[in-house]
Protein backbone atom coordinates (compact mmCIF):
# COMPACT_ATOMS: atom_id res chain seq x y z
CA UNK A 1 0.00 0.00 0.00
CA UNK A 2 2.85 2.56 0.69
CA UNK A 3 4.39 1.95 -2.78
CA UNK A 4 1.56 2.11 -4.37
CA UNK A 5 0.51 5.56 -2.47
CA UNK A 6 4.34 6.55 -3.57
CA UNK A 7 3.34 5.80 -7.19
CA UNK A 8 0.16 7.85 -7.27
CA UNK A 9 2.26 10.75 -5.37
CA UNK A 10 5.16 10.55 -7.82
CA UNK A 11 2.69 10.76 -11.06
CA UNK A 12 0.84 13.34 -9.36
CA UNK A 13 3.87 15.57 -9.03
CA UNK A 14 4.65 14.35 -12.69
CA UNK A 15 1.81 15.11 -14.26
CA UNK A 16 1.73 18.52 -12.43
CA UNK A 17 5.11 19.55 -14.15
CA UNK A 18 4.03 18.68 -17.36
CA UNK A 19 0.40 20.75 -17.13
CA UNK A 20 2.83 23.87 -15.96
CA UNK A 21 5.35 23.32 -18.59
CA UNK A 22 3.29 21.74 -21.26
CA UNK A 23 3.28 25.34 -23.84
CA UNK A 24 7.34 25.25 -23.33
CA UNK A 25 7.85 22.00 -24.95
CA UNK A 26 6.95 23.56 -28.21
CA UNK A 27 9.62 26.31 -29.22
CA UNK A 28 12.37 25.36 -30.58
CA UNK A 29 14.87 27.60 -28.35
CA UNK A 30 14.03 29.54 -25.29
CA UNK A 31 17.66 30.32 -24.24
CA UNK A 32 20.57 30.17 -26.47
CA UNK A 33 22.79 28.25 -23.24
CA UNK A 34 19.79 25.32 -23.99
CA UNK A 35 20.92 25.44 -27.59
CA UNK A 36 24.86 24.88 -27.06
CA UNK A 37 23.70 21.84 -24.99
CA UNK A 38 21.95 20.40 -27.79
CA UNK A 39 24.56 20.93 -30.06
CA UNK A 40 27.31 19.32 -28.22
CA UNK A 41 24.75 16.63 -27.08
CA UNK A 42 24.28 15.36 -30.54
CA UNK A 43 27.64 15.94 -31.67
CA UNK A 44 29.33 13.67 -28.71
CA UNK A 45 27.10 10.88 -30.24
CA UNK A 46 28.42 11.16 -33.52
CA UNK A 47 32.14 10.66 -31.50
CA UNK A 48 33.37 14.66 -31.26
CA UNK A 49 35.48 14.44 -28.04
CA UNK A 50 34.47 17.25 -25.26
CA UNK A 51 36.84 20.20 -24.99
CA UNK A 52 38.60 19.16 -27.96
CA UNK A 53 36.79 19.51 -30.95
CA UNK A 54 33.99 21.46 -29.18
CA UNK A 55 34.25 23.52 -26.40
CA UNK A 56 32.09 25.53 -23.77
CA UNK A 57 32.73 26.63 -20.29
CA UNK A 58 30.39 24.11 -18.38
CA UNK A 59 31.19 20.18 -17.65
CA UNK A 60 30.75 17.29 -19.52
CA UNK A 61 27.44 15.81 -17.54
CA UNK A 62 24.80 18.20 -18.91
CA UNK A 63 25.89 16.85 -22.18
CA UNK A 64 26.16 13.12 -21.55
CA UNK A 65 22.58 13.60 -19.79
CA UNK A 66 21.09 15.11 -23.14
CA UNK A 67 22.66 13.22 -25.32
CA UNK A 68 21.64 10.09 -24.06
CA UNK A 69 17.72 11.76 -24.19
CA UNK A 70 18.71 12.12 -27.90
CA UNK A 71 19.76 9.09 -28.63
CA UNK A 72 16.17 8.04 -27.34
CA UNK A 73 14.39 10.68 -28.96
CA UNK A 74 15.48 10.63 -32.06
CA UNK A 75 16.36 14.66 -31.56
CA UNK A 76 12.75 15.74 -30.41
CA UNK A 77 12.70 18.72 -28.87
CA UNK A 78 9.50 18.45 -27.64
CA UNK A 79 10.51 14.81 -25.86
CA UNK A 80 13.20 16.52 -24.32
CA UNK A 81 11.60 19.19 -22.77
CA UNK A 82 8.84 16.39 -21.65
CA UNK A 83 11.53 14.37 -19.82
CA UNK A 84 13.18 17.09 -18.35
CA UNK A 85 9.75 17.93 -17.04
CA UNK A 86 9.50 14.39 -15.48
CA UNK A 87 13.27 14.81 -13.65
CA UNK A 88 11.72 17.84 -12.50
CA UNK A 89 8.50 15.95 -11.15
CA UNK A 90 10.78 12.77 -9.68
CA UNK A 91 12.50 15.62 -7.60
CA UNK A 92 9.78 17.07 -6.40
CA UNK A 93 8.94 13.65 -5.65
CA UNK A 94 12.11 13.15 -4.20
CA UNK A 95 11.46 16.72 -1.88
CA UNK A 96 8.25 15.23 -0.92
CA UNK A 97 9.78 12.33 0.73
CA UNK A 98 12.68 14.25 2.37
CA UNK A 99 9.67 16.56 3.98
CA UNK A 100 7.90 13.29 5.06
CA UNK A 101 10.92 11.41 7.01
CA UNK A 102 11.30 15.09 8.68
CA UNK A 103 8.57 15.39 10.21
CA UNK A 104 5.64 12.67 8.63
CA UNK A 105 3.00 15.03 7.64
CA UNK A 106 1.76 13.83 4.03
CA UNK A 107 0.08 17.22 3.73
CA UNK A 108 3.07 19.60 4.08
CA UNK A 109 5.59 17.17 2.51
CA UNK A 110 3.41 17.24 -0.33
CA UNK A 111 3.13 21.18 -0.52
CA UNK A 112 7.19 20.90 -0.55
CA UNK A 113 7.22 18.93 -4.14
CA UNK A 114 4.59 21.34 -5.16
CA UNK A 115 6.40 24.06 -3.96
CA UNK A 116 9.23 22.72 -5.97
CA UNK A 117 7.45 23.04 -8.93
CA UNK A 118 6.30 26.15 -9.05
CA UNK A 119 9.90 27.65 -8.61
CA UNK A 120 10.82 25.95 -11.43
CA UNK A 121 7.52 25.94 -13.96
CA UNK A 122 6.80 29.75 -13.35
CA UNK A 123 9.79 32.50 -14.73
CA UNK A 124 11.55 31.81 -18.11
CA UNK A 125 15.09 32.43 -16.40
CA UNK A 126 14.39 30.98 -13.40
CA UNK A 127 13.99 26.95 -14.90
CA UNK A 128 11.97 26.65 -17.94
CA UNK A 129 14.30 26.62 -20.15
CA UNK A 130 17.01 23.88 -19.66
CA UNK A 131 19.77 23.82 -17.78
CA UNK A 132 22.44 21.75 -15.57
CA UNK A 133 20.57 23.01 -12.46
CA UNK A 134 17.45 21.11 -13.61
CA UNK A 135 19.82 17.83 -13.67
CA UNK A 136 22.10 18.01 -10.92
CA UNK A 137 18.97 19.18 -8.65
CA UNK A 138 17.84 15.73 -8.47
CA UNK A 139 21.47 14.27 -7.67
CA UNK A 140 21.36 16.62 -4.62
CA UNK A 141 18.19 15.74 -3.72
CA UNK A 142 18.76 12.22 -3.60
CA UNK A 143 22.20 12.36 -1.51
CA UNK A 144 20.48 14.57 0.98
CA UNK A 145 17.94 11.81 1.67
CA UNK A 146 20.54 9.44 2.50
CA UNK A 147 22.20 11.89 4.37
CA UNK A 148 19.29 12.45 6.46
CA UNK A 149 17.93 9.08 6.62
CA UNK A 150 21.75 7.08 8.34
CA UNK A 151 24.55 7.70 9.90
CA UNK A 152 25.86 4.61 8.51
CA UNK A 153 29.55 5.12 6.59
CA UNK A 154 27.69 3.67 3.41
CA UNK A 155 25.45 6.49 3.02
CA UNK A 156 27.22 8.46 3.83
CA UNK A 157 29.86 7.11 0.73
CA UNK A 158 26.70 6.84 -1.62
CA UNK A 159 25.60 10.69 -0.42
CA UNK A 160 29.16 11.82 -1.78
CA UNK A 161 28.66 9.98 -4.92
CA UNK A 162 25.30 10.93 -5.96
CA UNK A 163 27.15 14.86 -5.29
CA UNK A 164 29.76 13.69 -7.22
CA UNK A 165 27.32 12.86 -10.46
CA UNK A 166 25.85 16.05 -9.56
CA UNK A 167 29.61 18.12 -9.90
CA UNK A 168 30.08 16.79 -13.09
CA UNK A 169 26.93 18.11 -14.26
CA UNK A 170 28.08 21.92 -12.49
CA UNK A 171 30.82 22.30 -10.29
CA UNK A 172 28.63 24.43 -7.57
CA UNK A 173 27.34 21.39 -6.41
CA UNK A 174 30.67 21.06 -4.24
CA UNK A 175 28.91 23.46 -1.70
CA UNK A 176 25.96 21.28 -1.24
CA UNK A 177 28.19 18.96 0.03
CA UNK A 178 30.26 21.56 1.69
CA UNK A 179 27.17 22.73 3.62
CA UNK A 180 25.96 18.90 4.87
CA UNK A 181 29.68 17.56 6.15
CA UNK A 182 30.47 21.12 7.74
CA UNK A 183 27.31 20.81 9.53
CA UNK A 184 27.32 17.30 10.83
CA UNK A 185 31.58 17.65 11.62
CA UNK A 186 30.16 21.31 13.71
CA UNK A 187 27.17 19.49 15.42
CA UNK A 188 29.55 16.58 16.34
CA UNK A 189 32.63 18.55 17.52
CA UNK A 190 30.01 20.49 19.81
CA UNK A 191 28.85 17.37 21.53
CA UNK A 192 32.39 16.26 22.45
CA UNK A 193 31.53 12.94 22.53
CA UNK A 194 35.13 11.54 21.36
CA UNK A 195 33.38 7.91 19.54
CA UNK A 196 30.55 10.16 18.07
CA UNK A 197 33.73 12.57 16.61
CA UNK A 198 35.42 9.62 15.09
CA UNK A 199 32.16 8.35 13.69
CA UNK A 200 31.79 12.19 11.96
CA UNK A 201 35.42 11.89 10.59
CA UNK A 202 35.43 8.39 8.67
CA UNK A 203 31.91 9.12 7.48
CA UNK A 204 32.63 12.41 6.21
CA UNK A 205 36.37 10.98 4.74
CA UNK A 206 33.62 8.10 2.98
CA UNK A 207 31.25 11.03 2.08
CA UNK A 208 34.67 12.99 0.03
CA UNK A 209 35.73 9.54 -1.45
CA UNK A 210 32.64 9.21 -3.28
CA UNK A 211 32.22 12.41 -4.22
CA UNK A 212 35.36 12.54 -5.84
CA UNK A 213 35.46 8.75 -7.62
CA UNK A 214 32.63 10.91 -11.30
CA UNK A 215 35.73 13.37 -11.04
CA UNK A 216 38.62 10.44 -11.08
CA UNK A 217 36.95 8.57 -13.84
CA UNK A 218 36.32 11.69 -16.34
CA UNK A 219 40.08 12.72 -15.73
CA UNK A 220 41.09 8.97 -16.45
CA UNK A 221 38.91 9.14 -19.37
CA UNK A 222 40.96 12.21 -20.80
CA UNK A 223 44.40 10.58 -19.68
CA UNK A 224 43.73 7.69 -21.36
CA UNK A 225 42.66 9.87 -24.67
CA UNK A 226 45.62 11.90 -24.48
CA UNK A 227 43.73 15.35 -23.47
CA UNK A 228 44.19 15.68 -19.38
CA UNK A 229 45.90 18.86 -20.41
CA UNK A 230 42.76 20.29 -21.79
CA UNK A 231 40.65 18.84 -19.19
CA UNK A 232 42.02 20.38 -16.32
CA UNK A 233 42.67 23.69 -18.41
CA UNK A 234 39.09 23.73 -18.79
CA UNK A 235 37.43 22.28 -15.61
CA UNK A 236 39.89 24.39 -13.33
CA UNK A 237 41.68 26.91 -14.32
CA UNK A 238 39.21 28.45 -16.19
CA UNK A 239 36.41 28.06 -14.00
CA UNK A 240 38.72 29.71 -10.98
CA UNK A 241 39.54 32.48 -13.11
CA UNK A 242 36.46 33.90 -13.31
CA UNK A 243 36.29 37.92 -12.37
CA UNK A 244 33.85 39.06 -9.67
CA UNK A 245 32.09 41.99 -10.98
CA UNK A 246 29.14 43.26 -8.74
CA UNK A 247 29.09 45.49 -5.99
CA UNK A 248 27.22 45.30 -2.75
CA UNK A 249 23.94 47.48 -3.70
CA UNK A 250 24.09 44.74 -6.65
CA UNK A 251 24.36 41.57 -4.97
CA UNK A 252 21.51 42.75 -2.63
CA UNK A 253 19.13 43.72 -5.63
CA UNK A 254 20.29 40.47 -7.36
CA UNK A 255 18.85 38.14 -3.77
CA UNK A 256 15.79 40.26 -3.15
CA UNK A 257 14.59 39.85 -6.99
CA UNK A 258 14.73 36.35 -6.10
CA UNK A 259 12.94 36.87 -2.93
CA UNK A 260 10.41 39.12 -4.05
CA UNK A 261 9.78 37.81 -7.18
CA UNK A 262 8.19 34.09 -5.71
CA UNK A 263 6.35 35.43 -2.92
CA UNK A 264 4.44 34.37 -1.26
CA UNK A 265 7.10 31.07 -1.46
CA UNK A 266 9.58 33.12 0.68
CA UNK A 267 6.88 34.20 3.41
CA UNK A 268 6.83 30.12 3.76
CA UNK A 269 10.16 29.78 3.91
CA UNK A 270 10.84 32.17 6.56
CA UNK A 271 7.66 32.07 8.61
CA UNK A 272 8.47 28.49 8.86
CA UNK A 273 12.30 28.74 9.64
CA UNK A 274 11.74 31.38 12.43
CA UNK A 275 8.36 30.30 14.07
CA UNK A 276 8.59 28.20 17.10
CA UNK A 277 7.30 24.60 17.44
CA UNK A 278 5.87 22.74 20.30
CA UNK A 279 8.93 21.21 22.44
CA UNK A 280 7.81 17.79 21.96
CA UNK A 281 8.87 18.54 18.24
CA UNK A 282 11.93 16.33 17.06
CA UNK A 283 12.59 17.23 13.68
CA UNK A 284 14.71 14.94 11.51
CA UNK A 285 16.32 18.03 9.63
CA UNK A 286 17.65 20.56 12.00
CA UNK A 287 17.06 24.47 11.27
CA UNK A 288 20.86 25.12 11.45
CA UNK A 289 21.61 22.85 8.55
CA UNK A 290 18.94 24.51 6.42
CA UNK A 291 20.27 27.72 7.77
CA UNK A 292 24.29 26.52 6.45
CA UNK A 293 22.81 25.27 3.20
CA UNK A 294 21.27 28.42 2.19
CA UNK A 295 24.11 30.23 2.79
CA UNK A 296 26.56 28.19 1.32
CA UNK A 297 24.30 28.17 -1.57
CA UNK A 298 24.28 31.93 -1.49
CA UNK A 299 27.98 31.93 -1.25
CA UNK A 300 28.50 30.20 -4.92
CA UNK A 301 25.66 31.76 -5.96
CA UNK A 302 27.30 35.65 -5.37
CA UNK A 303 31.05 34.17 -6.11
CA UNK A 304 31.07 34.13 -9.99
CA UNK A 305 29.71 38.12 -10.15
CA UNK A 306 27.17 36.83 -12.59
CA UNK A 307 23.48 37.62 -12.18
CA UNK A 308 21.93 34.83 -13.90
CA UNK A 309 18.49 33.95 -12.69
CA UNK A 310 18.91 30.11 -12.93
CA UNK A 311 21.43 30.45 -10.24
CA UNK A 312 19.22 30.38 -7.59
CA UNK A 313 17.83 27.36 -8.70
CA UNK A 314 20.51 25.85 -6.65
CA UNK A 315 18.70 27.71 -3.73
CA UNK A 316 15.52 26.38 -4.17
CA UNK A 317 16.13 22.50 -3.05
CA UNK A 318 16.61 23.80 0.44
CA UNK A 319 14.32 26.40 0.32
CA UNK A 320 11.37 23.47 -0.78
CA UNK A 321 11.98 21.17 1.48
CA UNK A 322 11.56 23.75 4.68
CA UNK A 323 8.74 26.16 3.42
CA UNK A 324 5.96 23.12 3.26
CA UNK A 325 6.83 23.07 6.77
CA UNK A 326 4.58 26.35 6.56
CA UNK A 327 1.39 23.84 5.96
CA UNK A 328 2.13 21.50 9.44
CA UNK A 329 -0.73 21.30 11.64
CA UNK A 330 1.63 22.15 14.71
CA UNK A 331 2.84 25.12 12.94
CA UNK A 332 0.75 28.12 14.72
CA UNK A 333 -0.28 30.62 12.12
CA UNK A 334 -3.11 33.08 12.83
CA UNK A 335 -6.86 31.84 11.96
CA UNK A 336 -7.47 33.57 8.56
CA UNK A 337 -4.51 32.25 6.94
CA UNK A 338 -5.72 28.42 8.14
CA UNK A 339 -9.07 29.38 6.18
CA UNK A 340 -7.31 30.65 3.27
CA UNK A 341 -5.05 27.37 3.00
CA UNK A 342 -7.82 25.25 4.14
CA UNK A 343 -9.14 22.67 0.99
CA UNK A 344 -11.64 24.24 -0.43
CA UNK A 345 -10.25 27.44 -1.05
CA UNK A 346 -6.31 26.53 -1.03
CA UNK A 347 -7.35 24.52 -3.40
CA UNK A 348 -9.11 26.08 -5.37
CA UNK A 349 -6.22 29.40 -5.37
CA UNK A 350 -3.81 26.31 -5.95
CA UNK A 351 -5.54 26.03 -9.54
CA UNK A 352 -6.12 29.20 -10.19
CA UNK A 353 -2.46 29.81 -10.03
CA UNK A 354 -1.98 26.89 -12.13
CA UNK A 355 -4.00 27.87 -14.97
CA UNK A 356 -2.88 31.28 -14.84
CA UNK A 357 0.84 29.86 -15.35
CA UNK A 358 -0.01 27.73 -17.94
CA UNK A 359 -1.93 31.21 -20.26
CA UNK A 360 0.70 32.65 -19.79
CA UNK A 361 3.15 30.59 -20.85
CA UNK A 362 0.83 30.11 -23.99
CA UNK A 363 0.93 33.55 -24.51
CA UNK A 364 5.03 33.31 -24.32
CA UNK A 365 6.29 30.29 -26.37
CA UNK A 366 2.79 28.82 -28.20
CA UNK A 367 1.35 32.21 -29.53
CA UNK A 368 4.43 33.38 -30.73
CA UNK A 369 5.82 32.86 -34.35
CA UNK A 370 9.25 30.03 -33.89
CA UNK A 371 12.08 31.90 -36.31
CA UNK A 372 14.60 29.35 -35.82
CA UNK A 373 11.91 26.49 -37.32
CA UNK A 374 11.29 28.81 -39.95
CA UNK A 375 14.76 29.35 -41.38
CA UNK A 376 15.25 25.84 -40.71
CA UNK A 377 12.75 25.07 -43.15
CA UNK A 378 13.92 27.88 -45.60
CA UNK A 379 17.51 25.98 -45.71
CA UNK A 380 16.21 23.10 -45.65
CA UNK A 381 14.86 22.78 -49.01
CA UNK A 382 18.09 24.81 -50.53
CA UNK A 383 20.63 22.46 -48.21
CA UNK A 384 22.55 19.51 -50.12
CA UNK A 385 23.89 16.31 -48.63
CA UNK A 386 27.42 17.90 -47.79
CA UNK A 387 26.46 21.10 -47.59
CA UNK A 388 28.18 23.27 -44.75
CA UNK A 389 26.66 26.08 -42.35
CA UNK A 390 28.08 28.30 -40.28
CA UNK A 391 25.24 30.20 -37.82
CA UNK A 392 27.50 33.41 -37.36
CA UNK A 393 26.07 35.09 -34.68
CA UNK A 394 22.62 33.61 -35.21
CA UNK A 395 21.37 30.50 -33.12
CA UNK A 396 23.44 28.10 -33.13
CA UNK A 397 20.31 25.51 -32.33
CA UNK A 398 20.46 26.10 -36.27
CA UNK A 399 23.24 23.16 -36.37
CA UNK A 400 20.82 21.28 -34.42
CA UNK A 401 17.53 21.43 -36.51
CA UNK A 402 19.53 20.93 -39.94
CA UNK A 403 21.43 18.27 -38.50
CA UNK A 404 24.47 19.94 -39.44
CA UNK A 405 27.83 20.10 -37.57
CA UNK A 406 28.85 23.18 -36.17
CA UNK A 407 32.06 24.47 -38.29
CA UNK A 408 33.96 26.04 -35.61
CA UNK A 409 34.90 24.66 -31.89
CA UNK A 410 33.58 27.10 -29.64
CA UNK A 411 29.68 26.19 -30.12
CA UNK A 412 27.94 28.91 -28.15
CA UNK A 413 28.08 32.43 -30.09
CA UNK A 414 29.15 34.56 -27.52
CA UNK A 415 32.24 33.06 -26.68
CA UNK A 416 34.65 34.51 -29.54
CA UNK A 417 33.38 37.46 -29.25
CA UNK A 418 33.41 38.39 -25.61
CA UNK A 419 36.45 39.57 -24.46
CA UNK A 420 36.09 38.10 -21.41
CA UNK A 421 35.81 34.84 -22.61
CA UNK A 422 38.17 35.23 -25.38
CA UNK A 423 40.69 36.15 -22.50
CA UNK A 424 39.71 33.43 -19.56
CA UNK A 425 39.33 30.41 -23.21
CA UNK A 426 42.42 31.83 -24.77
CA UNK A 427 40.88 31.64 -28.03
CA UNK A 428 42.87 32.49 -30.95
CA UNK A 429 39.56 34.30 -33.06
CA UNK A 430 41.92 35.09 -36.50
CA UNK A 431 42.84 31.25 -36.02
CA UNK A 432 39.55 29.91 -35.75
CA UNK A 433 37.95 32.04 -38.51
CA UNK A 434 41.09 31.27 -41.00
CA UNK A 435 40.39 27.65 -40.35
CA UNK A 436 36.61 28.54 -40.87
CA UNK A 437 37.02 30.10 -44.05
CA UNK A 438 38.94 27.22 -45.27
CA UNK A 439 36.12 25.03 -45.02
CA UNK A 440 33.85 26.10 -48.06
CA UNK A 441 30.99 26.93 -45.92
CA UNK A 442 27.98 27.24 -48.02
CA UNK A 443 25.32 29.11 -46.17
CA UNK A 444 25.85 31.58 -43.55
CA UNK A 445 23.02 33.13 -41.19
CA UNK A 446 24.07 36.98 -39.47
CA UNK A 447 22.24 38.84 -37.10
CA UNK A 448 23.60 42.49 -38.59
CA UNK A 449 27.68 42.38 -39.01
CA UNK A 450 30.04 39.95 -37.14
CA UNK A 451 32.27 40.79 -34.23
CA UNK A 452 35.17 40.24 -36.38
CA UNK A 453 35.77 42.75 -39.21
CA UNK A 454 37.63 40.34 -41.56
CA UNK A 455 34.89 38.05 -41.26
CA UNK A 456 32.36 40.67 -42.23
CA UNK A 457 34.48 41.68 -45.55
CA UNK A 458 35.05 37.45 -46.42
CA UNK A 459 31.35 37.67 -46.42
CA UNK A 460 30.88 40.59 -48.79
CA UNK A 461 33.61 39.32 -51.09
CA UNK A 462 32.13 35.43 -51.73
CA UNK A 463 28.39 35.67 -50.49
CA UNK A 464 25.42 36.81 -51.53
CA UNK A 465 22.18 37.77 -49.38
CA UNK A 466 19.26 35.28 -50.50
CA UNK A 467 16.80 36.22 -47.48
CA UNK A 468 15.92 38.74 -44.90
CA UNK A 469 14.05 37.54 -42.12
CA UNK A 470 12.55 39.51 -39.57
CA UNK A 471 14.60 43.37 -40.02
CA UNK A 472 18.29 41.80 -39.51
CA UNK A 473 18.90 38.35 -39.78
CA UNK A 474 20.56 37.48 -43.47
CA UNK A 475 21.38 34.15 -44.95
CA UNK A 476 23.67 34.19 -47.10
CA UNK A 477 24.77 31.54 -49.86
CA UNK A 478 28.42 31.10 -51.08
CA UNK A 479 28.79 33.00 -54.93
CA UNK A 480 28.42 29.96 -57.44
Amino acid sequence: MKYRNDLQVLAGFVALTIVMRFFSFFPSIISHDESTYLVIARELLQGKIYFVDLIDTKPIGIFLILGAIISITGKSIFMIRMITAAVIGLTAFTVYKISLFNHGERKAAIASGIILVFYLSVFTFYGVFINPELFFLLFTALGFYLFIRSKHILSFFLCGLLLGIGFMIKYVVLFDLAAFLLFYFVSAMYKKHHRQILQCIGNCTAAVLGFLIPLAFTMLYYYRIGHLREFLFYTFEVTGNYPVERTLAQALVYIGDFHLRFLPITIFFYYALFKALPAKDKDVIPRGLIITWCLMVLVIILLPGKSFFHYFIQLMLPVSIYAGNFFRKDMLKPAWINKVISKPLGTALLCIAILANVLMQKHDYFDKPDTPREIAGYLETRMKPGDRLFAGNYQQLMYYLLDRDCPVRYVHRTLMCAEQSKKLLHIDVPGEMNRLMEQNIRFIIMVGSYCYEPMNRYIEENYRKIRTFGNNIFVYERNP
